[in-house]
């Protein structure tokens, strides 16, 4: 499984994850035309079968009932 590593940062409230590896930088930023993600968007990759950061959030949701 493709594992697509992120560095955090915190703006105005928000938390931004911007990707490390460059030729998958590139890649989703062409996909999403942002050059960060959001959780939103991690959830998407997830549910696409991709994991970002070793971090399930799918499981999360299933757990929590959403």
């Amino acid at each position: 499984m493709t594992n697509i590593k992120t560095q955090d940062k915190t703006a105005f409230g928000r938390t931004l994850h911007y990707v490390t590896d460059p030729v998958y930088a590139d890649a989703l930023q062409t996909l999403t035309g942002k050059l960060t993600l959001t959780d939103k968007d991690i959830i998407c990759l997830q549910l696409l079968g991709l994991e970002v950061n070793g971090v399930n959030y799918t499981n999360q949701l299933t757990i929590a009932g959403v």
